[in-house]
């Protein structure tokens, strides 16, 4: 059993009419990319966004980071458990996107969830910008 990881660099991530790796730019169709999701019967509403580091933005509440990954070759789901049913996956081939990254927020459910912020409104939201 061996799997083998086939590393795609990402440099940038732009929308676009199709979704498609090309010259280390991921493009994404946002209309497409939002379908999928929402096929997903436990989900009302998605908005899908990029956020590139170095930009002026705050992303909060985070739930999860998820590295993309496909399975390309071999038995299995990238992740068993979660989109499949749990199984060894340990063998064939896997294509990750190394550079881009999933991440998933939603309402906010306890006060220190998903946001640090020492200062501003932000502190507002989380105890530990306080002093215990």
């Amino acid at each position: 059993m061996k799997l083998n990881l086939g590393y795609i660099t990402i440099n940038d991530i732009q929308f676009g009419s199709v979704s498609k790796v090309e010259n280390a730019v991921l493009h994404v169709n946002k209309d497409e990319i939002s379908s999928i999701i929402l096929e997903d019967e436990c989900l009302q509403s998605v908005e899908v966004d990029i956020a590139r580091p170095g930009e002026s933005v705050r992303i909060i509440p985070v739930k999860d980071v998820i590295e993309p990954r496909v399975k390309v070759e071999g038995s299995g789901n990238v992740f068993p458990g979660t989109l499949a049913k749990v199984e060894t996956v340990g063998n064939g081939t896997t294509h990750v996107l190394r550079g881009a990254a999933v991440v998933t927020c939603g309402k906010v459910v306890g006060f220190q969830e998903g946001i640090i912020d020492m200062v501003g409104t932000g502190a507002d939201y989380t105890p530990f910008s306080k002093n215990m």
